[in-house]
């Protein structure tokens, strides 16, 4: 190996180092309500059961089946969940290292794969037993692969983008996203093609996109009838679905800075603002955001053209386009001035681990489940009270105690604590569930204790309550 290819191993494997220091404190942190009802509904069935069941939208299809092989081998823990989420986002540091490199040059890989090792919508998803750390992953290849393929015309790039689209839509159907967007470039680049090889290049294009759809349709045939039966639950038909005006909004726009939240994604605005600069006089890295940014647009139309819903981390296929943005400011800077380009950046990296030092666990439910288990008294019992999957069962369970659930959305509260030896209440999503928790306090019980999360804006948190 050359001294410059010694130097790159070295290199990435630093970067990936970061990447893990970054994300393996996360693993530990109790499994919170999709984690648990996601495995709970199709992996613990195993993965056979995982890849030919859909009966909610929580089944991420390859994900779930890869979290079943897991738990399968090395038992079912919050660790052995989320293992295939950590090696899919590990890979999708050195993915999109490699798709900075080929759409826009070796120089600028570095800085794309750094930034992905610590920006939070990189590490946060990774760290979680979903799957949209697949997502990002496949959307890094798929992106480098159409980028190289759409120039250069090769076959090889054109079956990898194939592939690469067919599993993250495999993974979670929002990232079809990536194929319907380049399939719409590609067929505007046949009409506007100028010559035989530019013409010839977009329609093997075209047919890769039958490729990738043929693919993604054989792997999800077992699921299809499912996924027809439940069409429904697509549609904004509940009034408390998330909208582009509110939270999910704001956390979407914010992204752009490589985090949820405003304040560190503020400490990375520089960068995004000095990268869509550099865009503008060069082209190979215009064509790479667009194509990696651009099917972000698709997305949006769900919601504001087809009465559908959308939530921030749905669109994990547009990471390693941010990645590559902010990659961009931080070369132009620095290619300014070291100084200039090194305080930016580490402004930006001060912002994100500043962000995964604070953040806290996504949901308590093993935290708040041990309050209860710890303070019972003889004789005394819990219910829990929360959505449709009684998701807290699974830490009751290992703690020993029964903990019944109120069916969803409190359906059964008044029959269970109509019960006097019913002494404490857990409520998972307490803001989303007002009405009951008022109910209880007006009845002689208090919030004993409450456990903040972070997911879903700060709907995670659980109230412990207590019947006085």
């Amino acid at each position: 190996m050359s001294a410059r290819g010694t130097g790159t191993a070295w290199a990435m494997a630093a970067v990936l180092a970061v990447a893990a220091a970054a994300r393996v404190p996360f693993l530990a942190d109790s499994l919170w309500y999709d984690e648990v009802a996601a495995f709970l509904t199709y992996g613990a069935q195993g993965p056979v059961h995982a890849l030919t069941t859909y009966v909610s939208l929580a089944n991420h299809v390859l994900q779930s089946a890869a979290a079943a092989a897991s738990a399968q081998a090395l038992g079912a823990d919050e660790l052995s969940l989320r293992l295939p989420s950590l090696l899919a986002g590990l890979g999708a540091v050195a993915a999109t290292w490699w798709f900075a490199r080929v759409a826009v040059g070796g120089a600028l890989g570095p800085w794309a794969g750094a930034a992905m090792a610590l920006m939070p919508v990189a590490v946060l998803p990774s760290t979680e037993a979903r799957g949209y750390a697949m997502v990002t992953l496949f959307a890094a290849l798929a992106h480098g692969a159409f980028v190289a393929a759409r120039r250069d015309g090769a076959a090889r790039m054109w079956a990898l983008w194939a592939a690469a689209c067919a599993l993250g839509t495999w993974t979670h159907l929002v990232a079809a996203c990536v194929p319907a967007f380049h399939a719409a470039w590609l067929a505007l680049d046949t009409m506007r093609a100028k010559d035989a090889p530019a013409r010839r290049r977009a329609l093997a294009g075209l047919g890769a996109t039958a490729c990738a759809a043929g693919l993604a349709a054989l792997a999800l045939a077992p699921v299809i009838p499912g996924i027809l039966r439940l069409r429904g639950e697509f549609a904004a038909a509940d009034g408390d679905e998330p909208t582009l005006l509110g939270r999910e909004g704001a956390m979407m726009l914010c992204s752009i800075g490589g985090s949820w939240w405003w304040w560190s994604a503020l400490a990375a605005a520089p960068l995004a603002a000095l990268g869509a600069w550099r865009a503008r006089g060069d082209r190979a890295l215009r064509t790479a955001l667009v194509a990696s940014l651009g099917p972000a647009l698709v997305a949006l139309a769900f919601p504001l053209a087809l009465d559908s819903w959308l939530y921030a981390r749905f669109i994990a296929f547009m990471v390693p386009g941010i990645a590559l943005l902010l990659a961009a400011g931080a070369q132009a800077a620095w290619a300014r001035s070291h100084v200039a380009g090194a305080s930016l950046a580490a402004l930006a990296c001060v912002g994100w681990i500043a962000c995964l030092a604070t953040v806290g666990p996504r949901q308590q439910l093993r935290e708040a489940v041990g309050f209860v288990a710890a303070r019972m008294q003889p004789g005394e019992r819990a219910v829990a009270v929360g959505l449709p999957d009684d998701v807290h069962a699974w830490y009751a369970l290992a703690a020993g105690i029964e903990m019944p659930g109120c069916g969803p959305y409190a359906r059964d509260l008044q029959a269970r604590v109509a019960d006097r030896r019913v002494r404490w209440a857990m409520v998972l999503y307490p803001r989303a569930l007002a009405g009951p928790l008022a109910s209880l306090e007006g009845t002689g019980w208090a919030v004993e204790a409450r456990f903040p999360g972070w997911i879903d804006g700060g709907d995670g948190e659980i109230a412990v309550m207590r019947r006085r």
